[in-house]
């Protein structure tokens, strides 16, 4: 992975989003559950300790990071206004394709495929991620949970329901969760070795 100053701030930053998107995507599901007033308390309560733990970790990361030295050559000046630029390219097409993805599903009555769609979207903006940040977890996230929600989409019928959730709505999100937490603890994890070796 890309070490320095920027690309530290950059991870931590991200992990800061991904954490934001992982705790929508598990309130979202625990509220469609269902579930019993205890049941979504004790999940609600576990991913709220989850969320902060690692928000506050990501916060850590971040402070450590802005305080490595901040002298830059040249090479790393043009590889920051590249990562920038292409990043901003990625994040633009992602909300674009998001916002033509669920309003074309809406008006075709397939609110069932809104998730799973959203998902495969947002796993595939980590490939190139992966590629502008030099991050090989990017590529393993957006690989694994866009198989997945493309092998449930096709496989799994849209009547069929885990519990109360629909079941091409539950397994991508419920692998999306899981998937980003492994990649979240990975990333945060490389970055606090790098920066405490600093």
């Amino acid at each position: 992975m890309h070490q320095g100053r920027s690309a530290q701030i950059w991870r931590a930053g991200g992990m800061i989003w991904l954490i934001s998107i992982t705790f929508f995507f598990a309130s979202v599901n625990l509220h469609f559950a269902k579930l019993s007033s205890f049941q979504t308390t004790s999940l609600g309560a576990l991913i709220l300790v989850i969320s902060i733990i690692l928000f506050i970790w990501s916060i850590k990361n971040l402070h450590l990071a802005k305080n490595i030295s901040n002298k830059k050559s040249e090479r790393e000046i043009q590889k920051a206004i590249y990562t920038r630029k292409w990043f901003l390219i990625i994040l633009i097409t992602e909300v674009v394709g998001l916002n033509i993805a669920s309003i074309a599903l809406w008006k075709s009555n397939h609110f069932q495929y809104i998730v799973p769609v959203d998902i495969l979207i947002v796993a595939l903006h980590f490939i190139p991620l992966g590629h502008i940040f030099l991050m090989p977890i990017y590529y393993f996230l957006g690989i694994i949970v866009a198989l997945i929600v493309t092998i449930t989409i096709f496989i799994v019928p849209a009547s069929s329901q885990i519990g109360n959730l629909i079941t091409v709505v539950a397994i991508p999100s419920l692998c999306f969760i899981f998937l980003n937490w492994i990649c979240i603890i990975y990333i945060l994890r490389d970055g606090m070795k790098y920066l405490r070796k600093l």
